[in-house]
């Protein structure tokens, strides 16, 4: 039978997977953005980011939202 103690660290380790899941697609969004950025291919991205090609492709286009005056 699970305690209160048990269903706490249960709670707090799948919270810090999540974190750690967020914390690595953001860092592949900020790879992804750095090179876009340099205008490198979108293959070399997508091999780099270990991001979806429909990833890649949104975060050009809302790149290109927010750069257009």
């Amino acid at each position: 039978m699970f305690d209160e103690k048990h269903v706490r660290e249960a709670i707090e380790a799948e919270a810090y997977l999540k974190g750690e899941a967020k914390g690595a697609d953001d860092e592949r969004t900020a790879v992804a953005l750095d090179m876009l950025a340099d205008n490198e291919p979108l293959e070399k991205i997508i091999k780099y980011s270990h991001l979806s090609m429909e990833k890649v492709l949104e975060l050009r286009n809302s790149q290109a939202t927010f750069t257009v005056k």
